[in-house]
């Protein structure tokens, strides 16, 4: 990642988050976001400014840089602070949370405006928050995701739940398929889906590690995690559990290795499969709600994701299960 323009600014008071709001957009703008990529991040500056106020004192500082990963441009914004720390992360990024009895909007308010973000943190050692936005005209266009999702019959929820996340040098993605149905069971997808939207930046293996440990207690998971990467053109992905993974578009299609166990119960050698990407692959990652009967051939691969995902929707989920399908293409 190449780094440029670059500025630092003291948080003391409320007139410091001001000056911090026009330096960055500034930088935004010379960075090359439009409008609205701007006004996106003048609100996280305010956000994680004003928590310096908050939470210690007005004792930190923002960091503003561009940066750029290839040819794909991007603002990197660090907050940093000498306050308490936070000794839950995941639980603080949740709408309604506060540790100051407010609105508790202001870090999930980042985290979905932002495209990345990184905590370190801990009790009395003060918290850094790191974020990034990426320009996303300059690598939209790369790989396009369609999912189908629904309950079983007779259910409100869905114990499934899925996860998709495009940056400029890789693609994340998860089917996540909780034990049982309804609601219990779309409680534990969602604390699932919360701790690989907080940690999807670490490798796949910590990232289901952690999965694992986040859930011991409930019912428990199935889960895969697939990852597209753009500079060694190679695609990685863990399993635990059935579900299942398919990578098209190669001499014979690829089925990726799922490990025995339930995440939050017992889970045993967890590993990283690694298998060659191409630009022209196509991965369907799949509940067991879905029949893995089907197959696609080679006329319906030319097809847009959405169709795809359709196909198989339409033709193989199950009424009385839980029914997920995500394409990647």
């Amino acid at each position: 990642m190449v780094v440029t323009n670059k500025s630092k600014i003291a948080i003391n008071n409320e007139t410091d988050v001001i000056k911090a709001r026009l330096l960055g957009k500034k930088i935004a703008f010379a960075t090359g976001f439009g409008e609205i990529g701007v006004a996106e991040i003048e609100i996280v500056i305010s956000e994680l400014g004003t928590n310096i106020i908050k939470h210690a004192g007005g004792r930190g500082s923002m960091l503003f840089q561009s940066v750029k990963d290839g040819y794909v441009r991007g603002i990197e914004i660090t907050a940093r602070d000498q306050g308490a720390g936070m000794d839950n992360v995941e639980a603080m990024i949740k709408d309604g949370i506060s540790s100051t009895n407010t609105l508790g909007i202001g870090l999930s308010g980042v985290k979905r405006l932002m495209d990345e973000l990184e905590f370190k943190t801990g009790k009395g050692r003060g918290t850094v928050i790191r974020s990034k936005k990426w320009i996303k005209t300059d690598y939209k266009s790369k790989k396009h995701c369609s999912v189908l999702s629904k309950p079983k019959l007779g259910e409100t929820v869905s114990g499934d739940d899925y996860f998709f996340k495009h940056l400029p040098s890789y693609v994340i993605f998860s089917v996540i398929d909780a034990l049982g149905h309804g609601f219990h069971a779309h409680q534990v997808a969602k604390h699932a889906l919360n701790i690989l939207e907080n940690n999807f930046q670490d490798s796949l293996l910590s990232i289901i590690k952690r999965c694992h440990e986040g859930l011991k207690g409930s019912r428990g998971a199935a889960m895969s995690i697939g990852m597209i990467d753009f500079k060694t053109n190679n695609f990685q992905h863990v399993s635990i559990g059935n579900v299942e993974t398919r990578v098209y578009g190669t001499p014979s299609p690829i089925k990726p290795v799922c490990t025995n166990g339930t995440m939050g119960l017992i889970m045993e050698n967890a590993r990283i499969n690694v298998y060659p990407y191409s630009k022209n692959s196509c991965i369907v990652m799949f509940s067991d709600g879905i029949s893995n009967k089907f197959e696609i051939e080679q006329g319906l691969l030319r097809k847009s994701p959405q169709e795809i995902s359709n196909y198989i929707f339409t033709g193989y989920a199950k009424n009385y299960d839980d029914a997920t399908v995500l394409v990647v293409k």
